[in-house]
């Protein structure tokens, strides 16, 4: 049925209308607003993909629709926050545009995605994906506008080498082979979900304790998570 094939292109176009309106609020440094579009972009990106499998109607216009919108809402976004973080705040002039690799980097991750998908494969992905990227870049704005670290800010050289050092990482892990494991539950048993299990009650518990701090936390202690397991899977392959 066309409604069918319509549904998961609407969440889509939520979600680049989100993206547009996050786009809007940076222009003005609300990174508040901003970064709950942001998370409204997230949840209807997931929508997408959800209903997608669910009415089994992945199509190749649909793939490309939603590669356009992450592209505004994964990869101009967290650009641009990494824009405005460094703007006027380091002593090396036009160092800012750099942030824009991230968009770069970014597009170059979603045409690999087009090309390179492997329907098959659910349990990772490989790389860090945009929008697991930019909860982590609008989180970070979060915490630096509105509990910001002095000794950081005043020191402009660590936060430009700290900003720099984000910047770059970012680039690598959005094009990178590395497997970072995947939240698609087969089914809800421990036996076959652990991981997962494992990594959301640490997440809560993060959330709980550390509040607007643990967002970050949780995107890096996912990144280790995903190397930890994959290096140890290869050391049983190879014994």
């Amino acid at each position: 049925m066309i409604t069918k094939k319509i549904i998961p292109n609407i969440f889509t176009l939520l979600n680049l209308f989100c993206g547009c309106i996050s786009i809007i609020f940076l222009q003005s440094k609300n990174f508040n607003d901003s970064a709950i579009y942001t998370l409204f972009s997230i949840i209807f990106d997931f929508l997408d993909g959800f209903f997608s499998r669910l009415i089994k109607t992945e199509n190749l216009f649909g793939k490309e629709l939603d590669s356009l919108a992450d592209m505004i809402s994964f990869g101009m976004v967290p650009s641009i926050i990494v824009f405005l973080l460094l703007e006027n705040k380091t002593p090396i002039p036009f160092i800012e545009y750099l942030s824009f690799l991230i968009s770069i980097f970014s597009a170059c991750r979603l045409a690999k995605f087009n090309i390179n998908n492997n329907p098959d494969n659910k349990n990772h992905i490989m790389g860090l994906t945009t929008p697991v990227n930019t909860l982590f870049f609008s989180s970070i704005s979060l915490i630096i506008t509105n509990d910001p670290v002095p000794f950081i800010i005043e020191k402009k050289i660590i936060y430009l080498i700290v900003m720099l050092f984000m910047i770059f990482l970012s680039c690598y892990l959005l094009v990178s082979k590395i497997p970072m494991f995947s939240f698609n539950f087969k089914n809800f048993s421990w036996k076959k979900n652990k991981i997962r299990y494992i990594f959301l009650l640490i997440s809560i518990f993060l959330l709980l304790t550390l509040h607007m701090i643990a967002l970050p936390c949780i995107i890096i202690f996912y990144i280790i998570t995903s190397i930890y397991f994959h290096r140890l899977k290869k050391i049983h392959i190879k014994t």
